[in-house]
């Protein structure tokens, strides 16, 4: 009878764990950006130097307080604004948290490759390895993301 008792009680503790550990990853460590921090414009890295600034509005992020690879973003933008930007030759959207529901990932990243959309670098380098990525497409939708950059990949180590 002991046996079942202890059985029960080791199954209760790993569902308890397992459920908090999805908790965490999905909720806990996730913030929504503020309205009074939602930026009007991002600048985008050009490849004449000069940086290109891109309108924004009905912004809606997320950031987490536990990783630099967590913000996501979409947005409404001017895709003319983009002109001269420093186009990203890889980009490759990272999955948000299932309630954050406004960024699809599986359909960016179909786009992306599809032509149907444009990544431009935003910036390099935003922490160390990773950089600010940007999709525009040509009705004025636009994500933003983090992604490991190629020293990253090369090494396969953020710091």
């Amino acid at each position: 009878m002991s046996g079942k008792v202890i059985a029960i009680f080791f199954a209760a503790l790993v569902l308890v764990a397992g459920i908090g550990m999805y908790y965490l990853q999905v909720y806990h460590y996730y913030r929504e950006v503020q309205p009074d921090a939602v930026p009007r414009s991002i600048a985008l890295a050009a490849a004449e130097g000069q940086a290109v600034t891109l309108p924004v509005s009905d912004y809606r992020g997320i950031y987490s307080v536990a990783s630099p690879l967590a913000d996501r973003a979409c947005f409404r933008t001017d895709p003319a604004a983009a002109r001269g930007a420093m186009v990203h030759p890889a980009p490759t959207p990272l999955v948000p948290p299932r309630w954050f529901d406004c960024f699809d990932v599986a359909q960016l990243s179909e786009d992306l490759a599809a032509g149907r959309a444009t990544a431009y670098l935003a910036q390099r380098n935003v922490a160390p390895k990773i950089d600010d990525v940007i999709a525009v497409y040509p009705d004025g939708r636009a994500y933003a993301w983090r992604q490991l950059n190629e020293e990253a990949e090369e090494k396969r180590t953020i710091d």
